[in-house]
């Protein structure tokens, strides 16, 4: 098992002139974080490898502790021990692309479900939030590591009464149906811009995963996800000029009701999972391919199948300070063959934790394959570990399938992946709630193009 690793861890338009530019920079910050990744894994490794029990000297419990003029001794000896649990709740407050101004309540927990000595940590995070765009969504995620590390059970459950909007397919220009065309020998109007719609959600992801080999996983997975009372705000189909919404026409014309519909299936999966942590990882890496079917015979509006991979990457830059390191990340899901109702496609901001791609709205970029690759650099602030902070950039790409009017002529062209790149930057703060759990409160701000940006608030890392 991971003994070593383990012993003390715990718990928006882009500027057609400039495409070119944006790639040469995405391309050299790529190859940059790959090179350093690369020859800072045979540099650090063994020596971090060699001090498993660091932890910060501080923590936002213990400050309050001393505040009170109180000595805990469960807060100055941070050493983790099976079944200990620790957690944060805290009060969710702020704004992002997605949700508007949001309060209400965001907790984590993690616990030695085996020994220390040869078992990673498991940890859950739930949150309810109420948002000024009258959405409520609640949420029970996370990674439970049984003794011994012999399995390792993935968690994604959801519900949520939300509004979001689209833009149509592709990461290119071409996203809404801009142009007036026809739909069934009438004369449709045409969308630029945003879609709002409103929906309820639910989904149940549950990927239970036995290890064969050290870090080595295979399982397999159970999805259910299911939208349902699909008001598209932008839709008008009584006026003599209807207004058709991308939404409306892609669940038409593959012959899926537009007002509600599910996705259920299995997956088969392989995982990879060396990382010192599952919450704030230090080195390691977490790698998954998994394969998913999801079949009319289970529920689904249509048969389909889809590839996704994803890739974690850890490396610390200190000797001495193992926070202090670069992390990568990068999803990628495509369709290899079916159809995929609208709101189950792949888009940005749609990964486990909804954390990939800031500086964009949840579902800004849509499409049958898509991919995010993101680089973060983390460090301490303060000597003490209390504060600490990180600098991220992130890049994603989505294709589209042509869309052709009644006539056969072709409303928004095909659109290969990586031939649309959307970058985004930001900066964050972080504060360390536990330093045994590793559990700290994430704050970032993230940019993207045309005034695109948001305020990100998390307990755990981003990824």
């Amino acid at each position: 098992m991971r003994a070593k690793n383990n012993r003390y861890g715990a718990a928006g338009n882009l500027n057609l002139i400039s495409l070119g530019s944006y790639k040469l920079i995405v391309a050299c910050l790529l190859l940059g974080n790959f090179l350093s990744l690369s020859v800072t894994a045979f540099a650090q490794a063994e020596d971090v490898s060699k001090n498993p029990g660091y932890f910060d000297m501080t923590d936002l419990r213990k400050v309050f502790s001393e505040m009170r003029g109180k000595s805990d001794s469960a807060v100055s000896n941070p050493a983790p021990e099976k079944g200990k649990l620790m957690f944060m709740i805290v009060p969710a407050v702020g704004s992002n692309p997605s949700l508007g101004a949001f309060y209400g309540l965001a907790g984590t927990g993690a616990i030695f479900l085996g020994k220390p000595e040869d078992t990673n940590i498991s940890s859950i995070s739930a949150s309810a939030l109420f948002t000024t765009k009258k959405q409520f969504i609640a949420t029970i995620k996370g990674t439970v590591m049984l003794p011994g590390n012999s399995w390792e059970i993935l968690t994604d459950i959801r519900y949520s009464k939300f509004s979001e909007s689209t833009w149509g397919l592709g990461s290119d220009y071409q996203q809404p149906i801009q142009e007036d065309w026809t739909l069934g020998g009438v004369a449709a109007q045409g969308i630029s811009g945003a879609q709002p719609m409103t929906f309820s959600q639910v989904r149940v992801h549950i990927t239970p995963l036995k290890e064969i080999a050290k870090s080595l996983f295979v399982g397999i997975g159970l999805h259910f996800d299911r939208h349902s009372n699909i008001q598209d705000l932008n839709l008008d189909l009584t006026s003599p000029n209807p207004v058709i919404t991308s939404h409306y026409y892609y669940s038409t014309h593959y012959g899926i009701d537009p007002t509600a519909y599910s996705t259920v299936g299995t997956s088969l999966n392989i995982l990879y999972d060396s990382r010192d942590h599952v919450v704030s990882p230090y080195s390691g890496t977490y790698a998954q391919l998994a394969y998913r079917t999801n079949t009319k015979f289970f529920g689904s509006a249509a048969d389909s199948e889809q590839l996704y991979a994803e890739i974690r990457h850890y490396v610390p830059l200190s000797k001495t300070i193992p926070r202090h390191l670069i992390g990568f990340w990068g999803i990628a899901q495509i369709i290899t063959s079916g159809v995929i109702p609208y709101l189950d496609l792949p888009a940005s901001g749609y990964d486990m934790r909804n954390r990939i791609g800031r500086g964009y709205v949840a579902g800004r970029f849509r499409g049958p394959s898509w991919v995010t690759l993101e680089s973060e650099y983390r460090f301490p602030v303060t000597k003490n570990g209390l504060f600490g902070g990180v600098l991220f950039a992130n890049v994603t790409t989505t294709s589209r399938n042509s869309v052709s009017d009644i006539s056969g002529s072709v409303v928004s062209p095909k659109l290969p992946l990586f031939e649309a790149l959307r970058p985004a930057a930001g900066f964050g703060a972080r504060i360390t709630l536990n330093r045994s759990g590793r559990l700290n409160i994430a704050m970032d701000m993230a940019f993207g193009q045309n005034g695109s940006k948001g305020f990100y608030f998390a307990v755990g890392e981003t990824f």
